[in-house]
C-alpha cells in the first residue's frame, strides 16, 4: 500500500515537471501579442504621419490660393472702374466737333422783266461744323490689366452749317421786278448747301473722323492708359 502511494507521488512529481506552469502560458501569449501590437503601433504612426502631410498640403494650397487672389486683385484694376473713368472723361465733351470749316462768298442776284432789271450783290460768311454729336454712344472695352483701351466711335455727322454774317454791297431795284428778302435768303441757302456738298465730295467726313480718333486717343492717354485704340 505504501509502495503504491509512493508511486503515485512519484508520478505526480513527474507530471508537475512535464506540465507547463500558468505564468509560462501567459508569457507565451504575451510573446504572440507583441508582433501584433507593434504592427498596430506602426500602422497608427503611419496613419498619423499621412494625415499630417495631407493637412499640411491642404493648408499650403489654401495659402497659395489666397495669396494669388490677393496679388491679382492688387495688380489688376477693376474694369468697371476703368470704364467709369473713360465715361467721365468723355462726358466733358459729349458733342465733339473735330472740324470747323469757315467759308465766305459773294452772291449776285439778278432779276429782269423786259427793260426792267433788279440786282443785289451780297457778301456772306458761314461755318460748317462736323463731328460726333454724342460721345456717350461710344463702345468701350478695357483689357483685363487695365492698360489697353479700345473705343469704337459713332459715325461723324454734320453738326451745323450756319450763316454767320451777310452784307449787301450793291443793289438796284425796279418796282416791276423787286428782289425780296426771301429771294436773297433762298439764294444764300442754295449756295451754302452747294459748298457743303463740295466739301463732302472732297472727303471732309473722313478727315473729321480721323481727327476725332486723334482727339479721343490723346484724352484717354492723358487719363493713364498705355495703349488706346480708336476705330
Amino acid at each position: 500500500m505504501e509502495k503504491k502511494i509512493n508511486e503515485r507521488k512519484s508520478l505526480l512529481r513527474e507530471a508537475e515537471k512535464v506540465a507547463p506552469k500558468e505564468d509560462e502560458y501567459e508569457d507565451e501569449e504575451e510573446v504572440e501579442e507583441r508582433p501584433r501590437k507593434r504592427r498596430r503601433q506602426q500602422t497608427s504612426a503611419f496613419s498619423g504621419i499621412l494625415t499630417k502631410i495631407i493637412i499640411i498640403l491642404v493648408l499650403i494650397m489654401i495659402i497659395l490660393g489666397a495669396g494669388y487672389f490677393v496679388f491679382t486683385k492688387k495688380l489688376e484694376p477693376k474694369k468697371e472702374v476703368s470704364i467709369l473713368v473713360v465715361q467721365n472723361q468723355l462726358s466733358y465733351c459729349q458733342e465733339l466737333v473735330t472740324i470747323k470749316y469757315r467759308y465766305s462768298d459773294i452772291l449776285s442776284i439778278k432779276k429782269s422783266l423786259g427793260f426792267s432789271k433788279s440786282y443785289s450783290i451780297i457778301k456772306y460768311s458761314g461755318i460748317i461744323r462736323i463731328g460726333i454729336p454724342d460721345l456717350s454712344l461710344c463702345d468701350i472695352e478695357v483689357s483685363n490689366d487695365g492698360k489697353t483701351l479700345n473705343i469704337k466711335l459713332p459715325d461723324v455727322e454734320i453738326l451745323g452749317n450756319d450763316i454767320t454774317s451777310q452784307e449787301v454791297f450793291d443793289e438796284s431795284h425796279s418796282l416791276f421786278v423787286p428782289i425780296s428778302l426771301d429771294d436773297a435768303f433762298g439764294e444764300i441757302d442754295r449756295a451754302k448747301d452747294k459748298t457743303l456738298e463740295e466739301l463732302v465730295d472732297d472727303g471732309i467726313m473722313k478727315e473729321a473722323r480721323e481727327s476725332a480718333k486723334k482727339v479721343i486717343q490723346q484724352i484717354m492717354m492723358s487719363a493713364g492708359f498705355e495703349e488706346v485704340i480708336v476705330v
